[in-house]
């Protein structure tokens, strides 16, 4: 009760917090539109149509790629091009990428923009007004994937001074501090500034408090947790991040036709306890979220992991009746030639040219399920490189057979 107390308050506060922005919608070459009036409730997943979700995710490591031409004709051509894969592909939604590290990949008067999408800002060009008439003129939706508290290796990308940083390897990886007011207002601000674009939804992914911070470095980050109460630290920052999640979903939902879900890790119990983002909750009671799509990016013969065993486990989860779950797949792994972490499956992806025709065909069997999101585009591609030495044949087999799967469900 303590705890649900305190963060009725902290969600009250961030959305007192937050202001108003315009609600008009931008356009491709500039400009707003008359201002919408918003509604009260949050929109409809595909599957209340139904219709599965079959989403690919858009990476802001693609979008790099795709912006790096010499003409704003050329960018056209590149997102049309994807969006014409998509359509061929039997996917039905687009998780665009518009804010990776505290940058934006669309006009935004709150972050700074992206490097790769800044010369085509400052000509008046906006990528993700453009991606979003390019997608829903092709029937597919577009979605705001937002990681709300990175800001990365760039310090200078912060947009207020409540940070801290970890080191990665040799270097500083720079965080915004989720206790922070400063903080929970620039994220809904955030927020509100992309409700201004014809969007379908915004999704958060797996990032929240970043793992590993019990350590010294750690000291001048606790400095704010004197407010903690007796439940600890633990239980206090989940609950910063709990009152940010109810916050951001209820400014969603101010849109018509717009949703908010989270994409978790698998490990239900690490993502709570390390990075302090209470997933079984969000599920469980309504208001903090539409849709949850935990990243399974395991294959069948995981040893401490298998992709059914794990399947099972959340479609068991207590759910509220409200809340969707889609299931995250990883297409990144065909033909992959050692998967490190999979103990006597380290070999699987690079042996089976199968296994996400199957792991789609196992989420649509499970009735618990209403879809699937595909981590991510480029690897449609058998040419792209992976992360390591991979089978090209495999990697065409398995995006042959995934195609096939993909399309029986639309």
């Amino acid at each position: 009760m303590k705890r649900q107390m305190l963060c009725i308050l902290l969600i009250l506060l961030c959305l007192l917090a937050g202001g108003c922005l315009p609600q008009g919608e931008p356009s491709a070459s500039g400009g707003t539109p008359p201002v919408s009036h918003p509604a009260e409730s949050g929109g409809t997943l595909p599957a209340e149509d139904g219709e599965e979700m079959r989403a690919v995710w858009l990476s802001y490591v693609e979008l790099n790629r795709l912006l790096a031409v010499d003409t704003v004709e050329a960018v056209q051509a590149a997102l049309d091009e994807v969006m014409d894969n998509c359509v061929s592909y039997g996917v039905n939604a687009v998780m665009f990428h518009v804010r990776a590290n505290s940058d934006a990949y669309y006009a935004s008067s709150l972050f700074g923009p992206a490097a790769a999408a800044a010369p085509w800002l400052d000509a008046g060009f906006d990528p993700l007004a453009y991606a979003v008439q390019a997608a829903h003129s092709r029937g597919l939706e577009l979605h705001a994937w937002v990681n709300p508290y990175r800001v990365g290796a760039k310090e200078e990308n912060k947009r207020c001074d409540d940070v801290f940083s970890r080191t990665v390897g040799d270097a500083p990886v720079w965080y915004y501090v989720p206790s922070s007011a400063s903080v929970q207002k620039l994220i809904l601000d955030g927020i509100r500034e992309l409700l201004r674009y014809d969007i379908d939804g915004v999704q958060f992914d797996d990032y929240f408090y970043p793992t590993g911070l019990m350590s010294p470095q750690a000291e001048a980050f606790e400095a704010e947790c004197t407010a903690a109460d007796a439940q600890g630290v633990a239980e206090w920052r989940r609950c910063q991040v709990d009152a940010l999640v109810a916050s951001v979903c209820a400014v969603v939902h101010q849109k018509a036709g717009c949703v908010f879900g989270i994409s978790p890790s698998y490990d239900l119990a690490k993502t709570r306890d390390s990075m302090y983002a209470d997933v079984g909750r969000w599920m469980a009671q309504k208001g903090y979220v539409d849709y949850i799509c935990p990243q399974l990016y395991v294959g069948f013969e995981n040893t401490s992991a298998g992709f059914a065993e794990v399947l099972e486990t959340w479609a068991a989860y207590p759910r509220d009746p409200s809340v969707k779950l889609y299931i995250g797949l990883a297409l990144y792994k065909t033909g992959l030639g050692d998967d490190a972490y999979a103990g006597d499956g380290r070999k699987e992806w690079n042996e089976n040219g199968d296994i996400m025709s199957r792991s789609v065909q196992a989420v649509r069997d499970n009735p618990a399920c209403s879809g699937v999101m595909l981590y991510s585009y480029s690897f449609f591609d058998p040419d792209m490189a992976r992360s390591g030495p991979y089978d090209r044949e495999m990697a065409r087999q398995e995006a042959q057979g995934l195609i096939a799967a993909l399309k029986a469900g639309s």
